[in-house]
C-alpha cells in the first residue's frame, strides 16, 4: 500500500482534485493500492511500501505549521515529497526554505544519477511554489534548474524530494518511485 499524505488545506476540496487526485490515478494505474490521509494523521497505516507527500497551491502554506508526523519521521522506507512535501523533507533533514517563487515550465538538469531519474540528463517540469530550498549535508542534490535545487535524495534512507510537480508532466518520476517502493519489501509490516 502507498500512503498519500495530503498536504493541502483540508477545507478546500478543489485543491484535492488538483494536487491529490492525479497522484492517486498514477499510483493505481501502476497497480498499487492507495490510502489518502491528511498530513496531520497521527498513526501510521499498516502494510506500507511507500509514502507520497503531495504538493499544494501557491498560497497554501498551512503544511508548514503541521510539519511531518512523528510516524513519518521514524519511517525508514521510501518517501517522495512533491513541492510542499520536498520542503517538509528539507526541513526535517536540517535544511531550510528560501524565497523563490516560480510558476510555469522550467528546464531541469540532472546533476547526480539515481534510479528515480532513470538515466535522464535533462527534462522540463511544471513549477508552482513560493519557496526553494537550501539543503543540509545529509542530502544529495539530484537535479537543478537555473533558479536552484529541483530534486534531492536523503543520504540515510530512500527519501526523495521534487520541487516541481511530476503529476502534471513527468508521471514517469512517480512511476519510478513506485518501482523503488516495490523493491522495498523489508518495510512491509507483518501480517
Amino acid at each position: 500500500m502507498i500512503a498519500i499524505l495530503d498536504c493541502t488545506r483540508q477545507d478546500l476540496s478543489l485543491l484535492k482534485r488538483e494536487f491529490v487526485s492525479p497522484i492517486i490515478i498514477i499510483t493505481q494505474i501502476a497497480g498499487f493500492r492507495t490510502i489518502v490521509l491528511p498530513l496531520a494523521t497521527l498513526k501510521r497505516p499498516s502494510n506500507l511500501k511507500g509514502i507520497i507527500l503531495t504538493g499544494t497551491s501557491l498560497m497554501d502554506d498551512h503544511y508548514l505549521t503541521i510539519g511531518l508526523p512523528e510516524w513519518v519521521l521514524e519511517w525508514a522506507g521510501p518517501v517522495l515529497g512533491i513541492c510542499a512535501g520536498m520542503q517538509l523533507i528539507t526541513i526535517a533533514s536540517g535544511g531550510r526554505l528560501i524565497p523563490s517563487e516560480a510558476i510555469g515550465m522550467t528546464e531541469i538538469r540532472c546533476v547526480n544519477g539515481d534510479q528515480l531519474l532513470d538515466g535522464k540528463e535533462q527534462f522540463t517540469g511544471w513549477e508552482l511554489h513560493r519557496s526553494g530550498v537550501e539543503i543540509s549535508g545529509n542530502v544529495t542534490v539530484l537535479a537543478r534548474s537555473e533558479a536552484g535545487i529541483q530534486m534531492i535524495r536523503t543520504n540515510d534512507r530512500p527519501w526523495y524530494g521534487v520541487l516541481f510537480h511530476p503529476e502534471v508532466r513527468n508521471e514517469w518520476i512517480i512511476t519510478n518511485f513506485l518501482n523503488i517502493c516495490s523493491k522495498q519489501e523489508q518495510y512491509l509490516d507483518p501480517v
